[in-house]
């Protein structure tokens, strides 16, 4: 006859391989926090030029190492002394608005101006490139114009917060002038953009008038030169044949074109300028010998 003992299980009793299972999801340690070393950025510097076509900007970039074995999922905000939200700057008479760069990792808050998501992959590091762009243009006062402001660093899924990233942005301001000839007083660049002055029947005293447009970011100097030394020469004949004298007023002041011409100008600092009224007045005209007469007049400016 064949029998069979079973000992009795205590009570509580598991099989080994579950115990070590129920050990294990006992005693599981905790994830590590976010861990996070910074490079410290460069200064933002902004080559500005108020007569450019298109934007200005400078590059921001910032490294991000983590050092634990979970992403870091991060919320960048820019902020005054006081910590207040900083979604632009002045600097000079320009605002600046920081913008991610196109590919890059960040993303920004449109809802939140002034705040951006960067993730950062365990044990990896990521970079956040960001573009401090001019979204407001204005002449600005030539010379270098610059504000320091913060980036406030938070995790998203903790409470954790770290030391506040600071930053220098530079907007340098180039000297800069233009000038440009028009019939009519208006606007810098308007399109009746005037190459000749044109007498018709040379008669004394008869006038014409243009006006010299300028614009500057800093006090200028203008400069005129007269090919033929003030006066009309005839086109045929030259240095041979006779010449027609003429007078020229720049905003009413008596300019002397019998050698180069200089002086100053300080336009307002917009993008209209100043426009002066050029007049010409044609000399005596008596006994000259018949035909066309000319005379080029160079007129420049250099910024101070």
């Amino acid at each position: 006859m064949l029998a069979r003992y079973a000992q009795p299980r205590p009570r509580g009793w598991v099989p080994a391989g579950v115990a070590a299972l129920a050990a294990g999801l006992l005693f599981a340690a905790p994830a590590t926090a976010c861990d996070l070393t910074v490079e410290s950025p460069e200064a933002i510097r902004i080559e500005y030029n108020p007569f450019a076509i298109g934007a200005s900007s400078g590059p921001l970039d910032i490294v991000f190492r983590n050092k634990s074995d979970t992403a870091c999922e991060l919320r960048l905000v820019l902020i005054d002394d006081l910590d207040n939200p900083l979604p632009a700057i002045a600097l000079g008479a320009v605002v600046v608005e920081f913008r991610p760069r196109e590919a890059s990792g960040v993303f920004r808050r449109d809802a939140e101006p002034g705040v951006f998501l960067l993730s950062v992959a365990p044990n990896g590091e990521a970079r956040a490139e960001l573009d401090a762009a001019v979204v407001e243009n204005a002449v600005v006062e030539a010379g270098d114009h610059q504000a320091d402001l913060r980036m406030s660093v938070q995790s998203i899924d903790s409470e954790l917060s770290f030391t506040p990233i600071p930053l220098h942005v530079l907007l340098q301001s180039t000297p800069r002038a233009q000038v440009n000839i028009a019939g009519a007083a208006g606007a810098f660049g308007a399109e009746s953009s005037v190459e000749v002055v044109d007498f018709g029947d040379a008669v004394t005293g008869t006038t014409r008038r243009v006006f010299v447009q300028v614009r500057a970011n800093t006090r200028s100097t203008l400069a005129m030169k007269s090919e033929h030394g003030g006066v009309m020469r005839h086109v045929d004949m030259g240095e041979k044949g006779t010449v027609i004298a003429y007078a020229v007023e720049l905003n009413g002041i008596p300019v002397d074109l019998s050698e180069p011409w200089t002086g100053p100008v300080d336009p307002p600092r917009t993008l209209d300028g100043v426009s002066l009224p050029m007049d010409f007045t044609l000399g005596e005209v008596v006994g000259q010998m018949s035909g066309p007469y000319e005379d080029l007049i160079t007129i420049d400016i250099t910024p101070n």
